[in-house]
């Protein structure tokens, strides 16, 4: 991992097979259905907190996956190119789900790239299995190193609170990327508070605040549209990009 400010991150090396390349026949059954775009460096692809609609693959260049992009906290966390740019294909599990993205991929210099739109490749994906199998195995470990990493959205508040232990429990059995911020002992807590503009809403360590959000809410702004009914629980809030409240554990996510 870098920082997003390191000027030309090296390429990340491929540690658990989760980067793998697409064969040339893949490539060309793909490029069928979808098309070839040339992005500026400093382009953003796809932005943290959306629900992106292509899947892409890297033809030519370098691109950047950071979390937390354009704040003070921002990190690169993968590097893709240019040796092995050619065949690696973006994403992660959360893109065939539906859910919004955990990170942001940006254009680390001019670089070209297939796009392919989600509802095209789920037909193609039904009938070639073995391309299927190669994109769905390596989300899945891709998931599992976004949790790893503590990437995705943080959740703000106290270990002894019931409220925050249900926020934790919702992202564990969703399998969402996430870190865990306690009030009380994170030596980070201030900091975190004071990067996401809540430090003067109220929300201090040892102090107890009134929740104002419901499970209903953190599933609707983190799982697509068919897995987000469920029964209304009261929560802390859910607080994203320019919406924020005071509560006794908040789950945010920057420009959300």
């Amino acid at each position: 991992m870098t920082t997003a400010g390191t000027s030309q991150p090296a390429e990340t090396p491929d540690l658990y097979g989760a980067y793998p390349r697409l064969s040339d026949d893949q490539l060309e059954a793909l490029a069928a259905h979808g098309r070839r775009r040339r992005v500026q460096a400093g382009e953003v692809l796809v932005r943290e907190g959306e629900r992106a609609e292509e899947f892409l693959v890297i033809l030519r260049g370098k691109i950047l996956v950071i979390t937390s992009y354009g704040t003070d906290d921002a990190r690169v966390i993968r590097v893709h190119g240019p040796r092995r740019f050619l065949g690696e294909f973006l994403g992660e599990l959360g893109l065939l789900e539906g859910q919004v993205s955990f990170f942001t991929v940006v254009a680390g210099q001019p670089s070209e790239i297939l796009a392919v739109p989600l509802d095209v490749l789920r037909d193609v994906l039904q009938r070639d299995i073995a391309l299927g199998d190669l994109i769905v195995r390596a989300y899945f470990l891709r998931r599992s190193m976004l949790i790893g990493l503590e990437a995705g959205f943080r959740i703000i508040g106290s270990r002894y609170c019931p409220d925050s232990r249900r926020l934790r429990e919702f992202a564990a059995r969703n399998r969402l990327p996430r870190r865990f911020i306690d009030l009380e002992q994170d030596g980070e807590a201030e900091k975190v508070l004071h990067n996401a503009g809540l430090a003067n809403r109220g929300l201090r360590p040892g102090r107890s605040h009134r929740m104002i959000a419901t499970t209903a809410d953190a599933a609707a702004r983190l799982l697509p549209p068919c897995r987000s009914q469920i029964a209304p629980r009261k929560l802390p809030d859910a607080t994203a990009g320019p919406v924020s409240h005071a509560c006794s554990a908040t789950c945010f996510r920057r420009r959300w």
